[in-house]
């Protein structure tokens, strides 16, 4: 029962889930999750375990940060919105 439980819950249902996201987000934006996977290891273990974050992991989530802006285009179309007003 519990080999079934795995089975149906973890991956049935995770694949099922995916493949959902998969066709509302689109490849890439589902692809960008991987870059979440540092940022999602670092933070549990500061909080969770008392760990220290040092410089270099806070300025390597900040560039992660910085990617995911850059790559997503909303910022980019937000500021080309506002320049193109200012300009009037």
């Amino acid at each position: 029962m519990s080999m079934a439980g795995l089975v149906i819950l973890s991956t049935a249902l995770g694949y099922v889930i995916f493949f959902r996201i998969l066709v509302t987000a689109g490849p890439t934006n589902i692809s960008l999750v991987t870059l979440l996977i540092p940022v999602s290891a670092v933070l549990p273990g500061c909080v969770v375990l008392g760990e220290r974050v040092s410089v270099n992991q806070v300025a390597g989530m900040f560039l992660i940060a910085l990617i995911l802006i850059a790559i997503d285009g909303r910022a980019i179309a937000i500021a080309g919105r506002v320049t193109s007003t200012l300009r009037l």
